[in-house]
């Protein structure tokens, strides 16, 4: 068929998203709290939260051979934060979380998949608007929830420190 990912590409280019986001994920998991001021369970919540957007994301692509258009609006916007993690740390003269990943996964994870799609024909359907405001949105979701737990956790902490 023309215009969908086909044999081994229709897994691994939607796979190698899923893949570059528990890569640069996990940098985050890892360094977030302790270079951001965060607490490590908003930074957990966080992070479990934008994965159910990248899992149905990666699914969505499998299912449609790379054409659907959840799966390339995220596949854009991970991509291109690669450049805001950059970008980040360049102002801020010094390391910052995410950035270890960025030019070493994510952006040619970005750059790969890209290729692929365009290489077997698939039609472009994502629409960057609507791809920033739905990525853009689930963040702001995944740390409204990841405040919420780590105030949770806080206030059943009590005095001795956390209960669990």
């Amino acid at each position: 068929m023309e215009g969908v990912l086909d044999g081994r590409d229709r897994w691994l280019v939607p796979l190698s998203l899923w893949g570059s986001f528990l890569a640069n994920d996990g940098e985050e998991l890892l360094t977030m709290a302790p270079t951001t001021g965060l607490s490590q369970t908003h930074v957990r919540v966080g992070v479990a939260t934008m994965d159910a957007l990248l899992t149905a994301g990666t699914v969505d692509g499998i299912r449609t051979r790379g054409r659907g258009w959840l799966y390339q609006d995220i596949q854009l916007v991970f991509g291109a934060h690669g450049f805001g993690h950059l970008a980040g740390s360049a102002l801020m003269r010094r390391y910052t979380t995410g950035v270890a990943t960025s030019p070493t996964v994510v952006l040619p994870q970005w750059w790969w998949a890209t290729r692929r799609l365009r290489a077997a024909g698939v039609p472009r359907t994502t629409r960057p608007v609507r791809a920033v405001a739905i990525v853009g949105g689930w963040l702001l979701v995944s740390h409204a929830l990841g405040s919420r737990a780590s105030a949770q956790a806080t206030r059943n902490a009590g005095p001795s420190g956390p209960a669990f």
